[in-house]
């Protein structure tokens, strides 16, 4: 489980650029004006951790009771789609590819139901709005987290498919909690070291990692 946790957390920490793109900004808005705005920003990343984690369950729990009599003959076509997904997430990352963009999309209409809710908790002014911002917020179409849920539901138990997703979940934390405070240079620093090419990349190589194909490839070759 350690590995396990230890892959979720290097690909939250690897997709902090896409994480200050699609949050950020919000994140930043949390430390303007408010006295308790480090109260408000780990509320807010509380929220969204739960909501991952919520997503998660709720798919590994459909296909592992719901569909229990295919969940065996699911695993390595989810496990094969996870990972393709991690690996355009890379290419988007290091500015190859935006093809994971059409996958985030798919959750656009679901957002559109969403996002008036979501809208109701903004301008936010104490813990409480933040953490219901953060419940909203998480479910926000990403394909850096949908690629994470995919790849976290296929590891074939819902408490392996928790501890993936929650090593993900801090994995993104330090970003977050920074980018409160610090967005701009933070962005600042992701473009002047030119780390998009390093993370992307990184996030390329478990991609491929994860395909059992490719997995099985290397061990032959070891």
């Amino acid at each position: 489980m350690i590995s396990i946790f230890f892959s979720g957390f290097l690909i939250g920490l690897a997709g902090a650029g896409h994480c200050l793109g699609m949050c950020g900004g919000l994140a930043s808005m949390l430390s303007v004006g408010q006295s308790s705005s480090a109260f408000n920003i780990v509320a807010y990343n509380l929220g969204r951790i739960f909501s991952y984690g919520l997503f998660t369950l709720l798919l590994a729990s459909t296909l592992q009771f719901g569909l229990s009599e295919y969940y065996s003959a699911f695993m390595l076509p989810l496990r094969t789609f996870a990972g393709i997904l991690l690996v355009f997430m890379g290419l988007y990352l290091c500015g190859l590819s935006r093809l994971i963009l059409r996958v985030e999309s798919i959750g656009r209409y679901l957002w559109r139901f969403i996002q008036p809710i979501a809208k109701s908790f903004l301008p936010i002014k104490n813990p409480a709005q933040a953490l219901g911002a953060g419940l909203v917020w998480g479910w926000l179409p990403c394909g850096l987290v949908y690629s994470t849920v995919l790849w976290a539901t296929s590891l074939g138990s819902i408490s392996l498919s928790m501890v993936a997703i929650f090593g993900f979940a801090m994995g993104t934390l330090p970003t977050m909690l920074l980018a409160g405070f610090f967005a701009k240079q933070l962005k600042n620093l992701w473009q002047q070291f030119h780390l998009k090419w390093l993370f992307g990349f990184l996030i390329i190589i478990y991609g491929l990692y994860s395909i059992p194909y490719f997995k099985n490839l290397l061990s032959n070759i070891g």
